[in-house]
Formats: structure tokens, C-alpha cells, sequence
């Protein structure tokens, strides 16, 4: 009898609970978080190349000022409609914690911890299965705890007004555990029966940016993330190498209107580079990322200043469901206000997210909260 409910547990675990472990953006290795601050949040990732409190373009750490520390928090609550039934998960993310401070005149170091890869979710549906000969009912349940996450550390130095460029260390670590177990409904003849994976993970890369003024008003920045290897690990065997995935990144900023920033931003990542850690049938593809936004001058609350912004973003999610690609668009709306006589800023943003796969829609709303200080 435990090796049939066995049976039936892992054969409960290969369905793939309601089309793909409850949610479109968490197929493969996870939801790529896109490393942006709740302030870059809030114009849909247009701010990302330029702002120091973002973990992706070390040439912009001089933009904090004298020092950096940043914190932030973004639940996300999302519903999948699959044959008629919804299928809901929610998660509660840090996903970015950022350090800094001028080292000389000229110089800053910065420390960051990012997520990369997202995978902390739960997930419950009622269900019944066949056990000698006859259907019980139960209750299966998956609980994901892990993520891929960028431990960086960066230099900048700002050579003049319209130049400031930096390099970073990238160590890329993180693990996943995984619990599915079925309870039944009957538990003094059946009990119940639970599953639990831990893969985890290590790499490396490196990278490089700049942000220049080529001409009054206009900001163009770019950078690079080169991919090291990358392996996987079952306790303390070794299970399967690649290599972290590269990424490429621009934007232009116009700042040219009173009161108003125009931001367009243009970014690739490759992640068929981490092909090889998953299993051969793994669908995984690089994805292009476009998007645009606006940061506003806001009125004056009893003397501190404020700022609204909005942003759009539209690109395709790294891992694919049965054959398709998954694509993403974001409208995102935020604000922030400037605190402690300008040694602390407090930012708000708001994003909805639509994903599309092969006929399958999934809703997501994502509402991120920071804190900025500048000691």
C-alpha cells in the first residue's frame, strides 16, 4: 500500500499541478525579477541602467551621492485560469538589498544582494486518486522556497560631469527546495505522503557600464554582464555545469522638460546559456526586454519634495510552457517623497502584469515598497 500512494504522489507531482506548478512565470528556473528598485519599479524598468539603488549598471553608483543604503519589499499576487478552474499563488520577495559609500573624491563601492531567479510560491488544489481500486479524495499541496540570486560587488568613478563608469563581481548562488505532499481525506487509514528536492546553486560573472552626457539634457547609458560557469548541486555531488546567462543593457534619458525625465530603455539576456542545468526537454530562450517611462516632479508636502512616475515594459519571460514562448507586458505606476531633510527617500510603485502562453493567460500584481538612505 506506501508503495502504490508513492505511486500516486509522484504521478500527482509529473501532472505538473494545474498547468505548470501554478503560474506561467514560474516555469524553468523562475520568474526573472529584472533586479530593479522600487523607484525604477515604478517607470517599468526604464530607470534601470541609471539609477545607483538598481544592481545592474555599476557605473551608476555615483548618482547616490555620499552613500547608499537601500531595501526593499514586492508581493506579488497572481491568478491562472486554466479548462475553467483559477489556480492562485502569491509570494512575498526582498528582491533587492543595496550598500555603498564614496571611497575618495572621485570613487564609490557599492554591495548589492539581487534576485535573478524567483521560484517562492504556494500552491493547493483538492484532488482525488485511485488506491486499490478505489477513488480517495485528498488534498495536494507545492511549497517552492528558492530563487537564483547576484551577490555583487562594484567600483565606479566619475571622471568628470558627463562620464562616470564602474565594474563589478558578480557571485551567482541560491538554491531550491521543493516540498509537494497529498493529504487525505480520510487520514486514519491513509495518512499522508510528502516529496521534498533541495537543488542548489553557484557562478560567477562579471561586468561593466557607463553613463555619459554626450550633450546638454541627454543621458546615455549602457553595460554588460559576461557569464561564468555555473553549476548544480544534489547535497555534495555534482549534478550538471553551464554557464551564468550574459546580458546586454542601454537607455537614453532626456531630462530636457522642466520637471520631467523621459526614459527608454533596451535590454537582452541570454539564458539558453543555462541550458545545460536543467534536463534536455528544459525550454529555455533569451529575451529582449523594451521599455519606456516618465519621472515627474510632484508638489511640495510641508516643504518635501515628491515625485510620481509611470513606465510601460513588454518582454519574453526565459523559460517556455509546452512550446510557447511566454511573453510579458507591465504597466506600472509609482511615487516617492523625499524624507529627514533629504537624508531618506520613501518610494511606492504599483505594476500589473500580463502573461500570455499558448491560449493561457496569467494576471499578476506586484506592489513594491522601499526605503533609500543617504547617511
Amino acid at each position: 500500500m506506501r508503495r502504490l500512494l508513492a505511486t500516486a504522489l509522484l504521478a500527482a507531482a509529473s501532472a505538473a499541478p494545474l498547468a505548470g506548478q501554478g503560474a506561467l512565470s514560474l516555469q524553468g528556473f523562475g520568474y526573472p525579477v529584472g533586479q530593479n528598485s522600487t523607484r525604477s519599479s515604478g517607470a517599468g524598468g526604464s530607470l534601470g541602467e541609471t539609477d545607483p539603488g538598481s544592481p545592474i549598471n555599476p557605473g551608476a553608483l555615483p548618482g547616490a551621492g555620499r552613500s547608499l543604503f537601500s531595501v526593499q519589499i514586492d508581493p506579488e499576487y497572481r491568478r491562472l485560469s486554466v479548462d475553467g478552474r483559477d489556480v492562485n499563488t502569491t509570494t512575498a520577495r526582498f528582491p533587492v538589498i543595496s550598500v555603498g559609500t564614496r571611497a575618495g573624491e572621485r570613487g564609490f563601492l557599492g554591495v548589492s544582494f539581487a534576485s535573478l531567479l524567483d521560484r517562492t510560491w504556494d500552491a493547493a488544489y483538492a484532488d482525488s486518486v485511485t488506491v486499490g481500486g478505489d477513488r480517495v479524495a485528498s488534498r495536494v499541496a507545492t511549497s517552492v522556497r528558492g530563487a537564483v540570486n547576484d551577490a555583487r560587488i562594484a567600483y565606479a568613478w566619475q571622471f568628470n560631469e558627463r562620464l562616470q563608469a564602474g565594474v563589478a563581481f558578480h557571485a551567482i548562488t541560491g538554491a531550491n527546495r521543493m516540498r509537494l505532499s497529498r493529504t487525505f481525506t480520510d487520514s486514519t487509514k491513509f495518512g499522508s505522503l510528502a516529496q521534498e528536492t533541495t537543488l542548489s546553486y553557484a557562478g560567477s560573472a562579471v561586468s561593466a557600464g557607463l553613463v555619459s552626457r554626450p550633450v546638454q539634457h541627454l543621458y546615455l547609458a549602457a553595460s554588460a554582464r559576461l557569464g561564468g560557469v555555473m553549476r548544480t548541486r544534489t547535497g555534495d555531488s555534482l549534478a550538471t555545469r553551464a554557464h551564468a546567462p550574459n546580458r546586454y543593457g542601454a537607455s537614453l534619458t532626456y531630462d530636457g522638460i522642466p520637471g520631467s525625465t523621459l526614459m527608454l530603455r533596451l535590454n537582452r539576456e541570454q539564458w539558453t546559456r543555462m541550458r545545460s542545468l536543467g534536463q534536455s526537454t528544459l525550454d529555455v530562450r533569451d529575451a529582449t526586454e523594451i521599455s519606456a517611462g516618465a519621472e515627474i516632479a510632484g508638489p511640495k508636502v510641508q516643504g518635501t519634495p515628491s515625485q510620481f512616475r509611470l513606465g510601460a515594459r513588454t518582454r519574453g519571460l526565459p523559460f517556455g510552457w509546452n512550446g510557447h514562448a511566454v511573453k510579458e507586458q507591465v504597466l506600472a505606476v509609482g511615487g516617492g517623497a523625499t524624507v529627514g531633510r533629504g537624508w531618506a527617500s520613501f518610494d511606492v510603485s504599483l505594476q500589473r502584469a500580463v502573461r500570455k502562453a499558448g491560449g493561457l493567460t496569467e494576471k499578476g500584481t506586484i506592489l513594491s515598497v522601499g526605503l533609500t538612505v543617504r547617511p
